[in-house]
């Protein structure tokens, strides 16, 4: 029986649900099961319940066995049961609540260790090590990344004493992931390589294309978008050959966002089609909603924000009914950000509140620091000084107990943008300081370092209207060509667009005709090519604002018309308000990718 049992588990290990099922069935069949058998038996099916996301299947069936389980004091089985509740606690976003059993139970697990059988030594470690990657797993979800990283190295020793290499390859996914989120891609791609490595050698295919996925996230993040879709690539081809729905479908939307990262949005659109489809097949909710919010954001960036919002909104209530609370979370900032784009700032503070409230519940601090960057925005859109004031000091609060570089950096810029509203002359000082030492800061989060630069941007083109100095003029010209270089290596193709636009008036304003039309030009195909409608209507706008004004141009060429004078002419505070548009769009929209 124990053999059996044993294989079992080590099917459920290898991924293999639908063996590990059909093979219980049979143990569970059996008469003159003794009362641990049978419990143990119910473990086991509570532990595939839980991978096939039967969440609620599993916590019933181990909920009416555990005051067997108590009783008999076996140390095996009660261990089989804190792993599936906290297992359980993660997967439905309780988090408090998880933590909270871990750290209880930790000394009844060494009590237990104490008492463990020789001959059981091995399996009661393999269990303690899977036990202490769901600790880590809950407070990586916490934003506590330290002790999520203590906890995966604890459950790390555990599985290299009895050199179980699926533990220890699950422990070096789970570090790679804990720095992944601290921005050290290089780290974590080392991390994942070494899991990698094990999971082939052991041929569970299903783990290989999942650490394939992760390296994807990874290369994705470092701005190798060529490597980040390979990756995705590779996994969707083996999840293929596997014949799970479930898995290809995930993949597929994998894929689907590399090609939004790309600027591909009708490719993205495409796979993103293509993965709902599948998950309605297969009828996986959480799959679906996913879906359903990707293709929201290819709606939005492609700037047609109506029919965004209805697939936010179908999203929202497939979260709403699964009781996902950081998915709702995601989803009310999206939707915060279309009332705002609206006008109704009023339901924007308001979906944006709702979502700080649920962060702040499950302890998601990483979360709660882009939703405050979302309120102090519209907070200082509307000159709402109190509220501004208000959010600043609860981010602070949580920068100083976070300690996440991507928080900290995010504080900072809030503060920067507060600051730049400023009529004081020396307080517009303090931003420009702020946003340089984010732009000369190692790069964290793509998204806050194009942000510093744009808003500085700003700052430095109103100094010149006022002033129109030259070497000004130079310093603007090689912060934009540095935030173009970004923008190119991260195909953030609208911010891209935007770019070029504002180099084109940069380059009207010295009155070189040629190069300007060249930009325009060079920003309409782009924006066509890309299917951003929106962008590509603006540029068309101003190519024949300029073929209009054609005569007055050539007349200030002739003359050789000095800074001051074109100046007046050249609208450039339009173009820095919309790439300051579309940069507030594209980081939203990529926040919410949930891969």
């Amino acid at each position: 029986m124990l053999k059996e049992l044993l294989h079992v588990e080590q099917l459920i290990d290898e991924e293999d649900n639908k063996k590990a099922l059909e093979l219980l069935e049979k143990i569970s069949k059996r008469e003159g099961l003794s009362i641990e058998d049978k419990l143990a038996c119910t473990l086991l099916e509570s532990r595939i319940n839980l991978k096939l996301v039967e969440r609620e299947k599993a916590l019933k069936k181990v909920e009416k066995i555990w005051p067997t389980i108590r009783k008999l004091e076996n140390p095996l089985l009660i261990l089989d049961y804190l792993i599936i509740k906290s297992n359980a606690s993660w997967t439905m976003g309780e988090f408090d609540k998880g933590i909270k059993a871990v750290e209880e139970h930790l000394d009844l697990i060494a009590e237990l260790q104490l008492k463990i059988p020789k001959n059981k030594e091995k399996r009661f470690k393999i269990r303690k090590s899977e036990f202490l990657r769901h600790g880590g797993i809950l407070y990586w979800y916490k934003g506590d990344l330290d002790t999520s990283l203590e906890f995966h190295k604890q459950s790390l020793v555990n599985g290299e004493e009895v050199n179980n290499k699926i533990s220890i390859a699950d422990s070096y996914n789970n570090i790679g992931l804990v720095y992944w989120s601290k921005g050290d891609f290089d780290r974590s791609i080392e991390y994942y390589n070494r899991a990698l490595s094990i999971f082939d050698d052991l041929g569970i295919k299903q783990k290989v294309a999942r650490i394939l996925t992760n390296l994807g996230i990874a290369y994705s993040q470092k701005g190798d978008l060529d490597k980040a879709l390979e990756y995705q690539q590779r996994s969707l081809e083996i999840k293929r050959k596997l014949s799970i729905k479930r898995d290809i479908a995930i993949s597929v939307i994998n894929v689907g966002v590399v090609f939004q990262l790309k600027g591909e949005l009708d490719h993205a659109l495409d796979y993103y089609q293509k993965g709902l489809q599948l998950t309605e097949e297969i009828d996986s909710k959480p799959y679906i909603a996913l879906a359903l919010n990707n293709i929201g954001n290819i709606f939005d960036l492609k700037g047609d924000p109506n029919s965004a919002i209805e697939y936010f909104e179908r999203s929202l209530k497939l979260y709403k009914e699964l009781g996902i609370k950081e998915k709702i979370a995601l989803l009310l900032v999206n939707i915060g950000s279309y009332c705002s784009q609206k006008g109704n700032f009023k339901e924007a503070f308001d979906n944006f509140n709702q979502s700080l409230v649920i962060y702040e519940e499950i302890g998601n601090n990483l979360g709660s620091s882009v939703v405050l960057l979302e309120l102090v925005q519209e907070a200082l859109e509307q000159n709402e000084q109190e509220l501004i004031e208000e959010y600043l000091n609860k981010f602070q609060q949580i920068n100083k107990s976070a300690n996440i570089r991507s928080i900290d950096q995010r504080f900072r810029l809030a503060k920067a943008l507060s600051f730049k509203v400023s009529d004081q002359a020396r307080i517009k000082t303090k931003a420009i300081v702020l946003f340089e030492q984010i732009i000369e800061e190692e790069i964290v989060d793509h998204s806050l370092t194009v942000k510093a630069m744009v808003h500085l941007s700003d700052l430095l083109i109103r100094e010149l209207k006022q002033t129109a100095e030259i070497e000004l003029l130079k310093e603007i010209k090689e912060l934009v060509q540095k935030l173009q270089k970004i923008a190119e290596e991260q195909s953030s193709n609208s911010i891209l667009a935007e770019i070029y636009r504002l180099e084109a008036l940069l380059a009207l304003a010295e009155l070189d005709l040629k190069e300007t039309k060249q930009l325009l030009q060079k920003s309409l195909v782009l924006a066509e090519e890309k299917g951003l409608e929106s962008i590509a209507s603006n540029i068309r706008e101003e190519q024949n604002r300029l073929t209009e004004q054609i005569t007055l141009w050539e007349e200030l060429q002739n003359r050789k018309a000095p800074l001051q004078e074109t100046l007046q002419y050249v609208r450039i505070e339009e173009s820095i308000k919309k790439l300051q548009h579309e940069e507030t769009v594209t980081s939203r929209k990529l926040f919410s990718l949930k891969i």
